[in-house]
């Protein structure tokens, strides 16, 4: 395409839609978040012990410190979603200071209150918590990339990242309100490590989707 061409094109188009604040995106978010987190405590309902459990230090540790990693992931994808991050590329990282936290708490745990070793811990075969975490990611999660694409994101891997962080941290928090397990090795296990898979998937898609969704916009802006 010749120049003379191209901006002619442009000419014709008009101004392009300016992109949403990011603040806009975030609030978005986690409003969708919020929501949905509360419909699916309704319809599963609190642990019988969650009054004792909260007034428990490591427990209440454990679960704020998820809360932050959601909240501060959801931040990071809003962030991210927009081209230019918002002039505040330090943003994807800023989620891995909580889960350094909460990770080092649940290895305390297992050290110093863990009754279940390793084996006895696979033994259990609790993939149903597992299942469960990845369901409770389905559908925000894919809210959540869609309103990224639509923002137009370049950096495609963090932002899927975050998007599965965010989905999977709040799977955990719910399990932990509504299932009894308390044990630190099954919840390194079968709770945390499926936190870690989410995002690694959810970086996975994040350069299969948003890559494609962004290679499209630029097909369509040129063409």
């Amino acid at each position: 395409m010749q120049t003379s061409d191209l901006i002619t094109r442009l000419a014709q188009a008009g101004a392009p839609k300016a992109a949403p604040k990011a603040s806009a995106v975030v609030l978005r978010l986690l409003m969708l978040m919020t929501l949905y987190f509360a419909l699916l405590l309704v319809s599963h309902g609190l642990r019988d012990d969650i009054g004792q459990k909260i007034q428990q230090s490591l427990f209440l540790t454990e679960v704020l410190l998820m809360l932050g990693v959601v909240l501060l992931s959801t931040l990071a994808a809003g962030w991210l979603s927009l081209p230019d991050i918002n002039q505040k590329p330090w943003v994807r990282f800023v989620p891995l200071l909580p889960l350094g936290l909460f990770a080092g708490l649940l290895i305390y745990g297992m050290w110093n209150f863990s009754t279940l070793t390793l084996s006895e811990c696979l033994q259990l075969g609790r993939f149903d918590c597992v299942v469960r975490i990845i369901l409770y990611g389905l559908l925000p999660g894919g809210v959540m990339f869609y309103v990224t694409a639509k923002a137009a994101p370049t950096r495609c891997c963090w932002a899927g990242s975050m998007i599965g962080l965010c989905v999977a941290g709040l799977g955990y928090i719910l399990l932990r309100l509504v299932d009894p397990s308390d044990d630190p090795v099954q919840l390194v296990v079968w709770h945390f490590l499926p936190v870690m898979f989410m995002t690694l998937v959810g970086m996975g898609l994040g350069r299969w989707l948003l890559g494609r969704w962004q290679n499209r916009s630029e097909t369509r802006w040129v063409s």
